[in-house]
């Protein structure tokens, strides 16, 4: 009797874990994420890093210490039952290559650029809230990845070089 308790719970169990990875609600977490991409992207140790995390989305930029290559991954932590981050998208862009692109995913937003538009900071303003605005400070020419949380449909990005001019951004809805 006891055996067979014993042998159904391990059964069970191995039956939950199978569940749990086949329909992938068991991901990555925020400590591991960087190494999960440079194992599946296959990206070199040598590469840099720029990386920024929230609780719904990660984002990576590695880079060559030259920036003339470079790769970006994308994370999201799933709403609903589920754990940790699950790669969303990754590779290269002309837009990240030259200028500044963002990636919306609705209640945070990726914004990627290897800066040879020399980009020194990042303002996120809501027009509907009284809440103050996120500034971020970049240093111009140093490639960047930033998660940008949004707090309402309201919110404007803008981004300026150091001199207080503003550059555009290309921005894709996901």
């Amino acid at each position: 009797m006891k055996k067979t308790y014993i042998i159904s719970t391990i059964c069970l169990l191995l039956l939950v874990i199978f569940a749990c990875l086949n329909f992938s609600i068991i991901g990555v977490t925020k400590n591991n994420l960087e190494r999960n991409a440079r194992k599946s992207q296959k990206i070199d140790d040598s590469w840099q890093v720029s990386k920024s995390v929230t609780d719904t989305l990660g984002v990576l930029l590695f880079y060559k210490e030259d920036s003339n290559d470079f790769t970006y991954s994308i994370y999201l932590n799933r709403e609903g039952f589920s754990f940790g981050y699950f790669f969303h998208s990754g590779g290269s862009s002309i837009d990240i290559s030259k200028g500044i692109q963002a990636f919306n995913y609705g209640n945070s937003i990726a914004i990627v650029s290897i800066n040879k538009v020399n980009a020194a900071r990042i303002e996120c303003v809501s027009e509907d809230s009284q809440k103050q605005e996120l500034i971020y400070t970049l240093e111009p020419g140093k490639p960047f990845a930033i998660a940008v949380p949004i707090a309402d449909d309201n919110t404007t990005i803008r981004i300026y070089d150091k001199d207080g001019n503003e550059i555009p951004i290309t921005t894709m809805s996901c």
